[in-house]
């Protein structure tokens, strides 16, 4: 039997990260408007597609807002704040279900998501992809690979 309190497109790890990047960005309201545009891409790990993950865009200066979206079937959409940033990627794979309740008979099951991005890739003092946003609707391609150098 499989159970999940999500629909399967929200289920895994990368969800809760992607949510709190999000929250982040569209914030508890109050202050002023933020220009951001519209960026879109695929991101990719040696050439395949990332299934599910996130991405984020921190701005170099520390000041501008992070923007952000979620990574599903190796596309992504983003509203960003123009500048130079640096690009964080969190990407996840299906590899399988899991026991929701380990050691219980007959437990309901979850789908189990691996980790495929390189910890380089999740800090923003580490990652080597970066991206200038400027006015205007994007397109930003990234094709991570898993032997990455800093």
């Amino acid at each position: 039997m499989r159970v999940s309190m999500l629909p399967r497109s929200f289920a895994g790890p990368g969800f809760v990260f992607a949510a709190l990047v999000l929250l982040g960005v569209v914030g508890c309201g109050g202050g002023e408007a933020v220009h951001e545009v519209e960026v879109t891409g695929s991101v990719t790990i040696d050439g395949e597609p990332i299934d599910q993950g996130s991405i984020s865009f921190v701005a170099v200066d520390g000041i501008a807002r992070t923007g952000g979206g979620i990574i599903k079937d190796g596309k992504y959409l983003a509203r960003v704040a123009p500048g130079e940033k640096k690009v964080m990627v969190l990407g996840n794979k299906l590899v399988g279900t899991e026991p929701l309740y380990k050691g219980v008979p007959d437990s309901p099951t979850r789908d189990k998501y691996e980790m495929i991005t390189p910890p380089a890739y999740n800090a923003a003092h580490q990652t080597p992809l970066t991206a200038t946003i400027t006015d205007g609707p994007q397109t930003i391609d990234f094709d991570l690979t898993k032997s990455v150098k800093k």
